[in-house]
């Protein structure tokens, strides 16, 4: 596989190229695929690198280059090419945005904005696709446009800067810090697909459209029942005060995001895994979770109820929570010391959540098929 890292004496540079290449040529063989397409990756979380493999896993017969930064390069182990780019990273303390360290981590990285810029361009001018994808990457957007190539976002960020808004969840501070930068420095792209569990009317549905969640594929292979246990996954592993309550629960809880922990009383830490995570979510009472689209996607589609924590000042996380909340699909709370009356009452309301996430459709699969292959075939693929 290929990775761009860094040299103090030539800035950034290709190393690692794919086993049997013997030089950069390997990018101009015309290869059997329909189309290549370079895929720009925001890898500060693990919900990016899950949903751009679903986005690849749809579109089977084309050649895939991803680039991106953080956990990126875990898609080498499903098979693709991957450049690591710097990444302008979010950080977080105590299920808190870090402002400090995000901001101080940002410039360092836009300080080197020419240099990375000029390695990206290089990189997908040789690689010679008909087509960009971006998932909330910020260089490939740039280098697209640059290169004159036809640039799609592809993301759930987007549906606050690109689709009309009912009502006014608030989180004014959270709002600002999102929606500055989704405007200023990611919305470079001409077209966007939207993938939401949640349906905004689009402001230019002849650039932007929504389709329902994509899911891995592999979440088909489970069927939903009922279990004992609530699900709980964590983007941070910094939330300590959750486990305290939920040590106080009378009833099992399976906890994922928080490392290889000894599990204690009723809680079992799990490590990271596809299948023991998705039978364990098809299987809970309900679900427990920050705010990412990824996970609560895939709590809808297997009928749970869901309650948040999403982390402060990440607005995304908030909005997800707040349509839940909106939608009857379960609560949220803000609060960085859940107390147990949060849990008490929201099982109190679980056969009225069930009933609300009953009658909706979660799986988008189909229709972003169909819509990628149409833009691909627009884009000479």
């Amino acid at each position: 596989m290929i990775e761009l890292r860094h040299n103090p004496l030539e800035g950034y540079v290709l190393i690692g190229l794919p086993h049997g290449a013997k030089s950069m040529s390997y990018f101009l063989r015309k290869p059997s695929q329909l189309a290549r397409i370079v895929f720009g990756v925001m890898g500060d979380a693990m919900g990016h690198i899950t949903f751009a493999s679903i986005i690849a896993s749809l579109l089977p017969n084309h050649r895939f280059l991803f680039m991106g930064g953080g956990k990126v390069s875990l898609l080498k182990n499903m098979g693709y090419e991957v450049v690591e780019l710097p990444m302008l990273a979010t950080h977080y303390t105590n299920n808190r945005v870090d402002l400090r360290q995000t901001v101080q981590n940002g410039a360092r990285t836009l300080f080197q904005r020419p240099k990375i810029l000029r390695q990206a361009a290089d990189i997908i001018r040789r690689f010679d696709p008909c087509l960009v994808l971006t998932n909330y990457e910020y260089f490939t957007a740039l280098a697209a446009e640059y290169l004159h190539l036809p640039c799609v976002s592809i993301d759930h960020q987007h549906i606050l800067s690109q689709c009309r808004w009912p009502v006014n969840p608030g989180n004014y501070l959270g709002r600002l810090l999102l929606v500055i930068p989704l405007r200023l420095m990611y919305s470079r792209p001409k077209r966007y697909i939207i993938a939401s569990f949640f349906q905004l009317p689009p402001k230019n549905p002849e650039a932007v459209h929504v389709t329902p969640s994509v899911l891995r594929p592999v979440v088909q292979n489970y069927k939903p029942t009922e279990g004992e246990h609530v699900l709980v996954y964590q983007t941070s592993p910094s939330f300590l005060p959750l486990l305290d309550t939920l040590k106080r629960l009378h009833y099992p809880a399976v906890v994922y995001g928080f490392g290889l922990r000894e599990s204690t009383g009723n809680i079992t830490f799990k490590p990271n895994s596809v299948d023991g995570f998705l039978e364990d979510l098809s299987s809970c009472r309900y679900a427990i979770v920050n705010g990412g689209h990824n996970v609560i996607s895939e709590a809808l589609y297997y009928g749970k109820p869901i309650l948040c924590f999403p982390i402060r000042l990440a607005y995304e996380q908030f909005l997800n929570a707040f349509m839940i909340q909106e939608l009857g699909y379960g609560r949220y709370s803000m609060s960085p010391h859940p107390d147990i009356s949060t849990f008490s009452d929201f099982e109190s309301r679980l056969d009225f959540f069930k009933s609300c996430v009953a009658r909706d459709m979660f799986y988008g699969n189909d229709v972003m098929r169909e819509k990628l292959e149409e833009i691909v075939g627009e884009a000479g693929g």
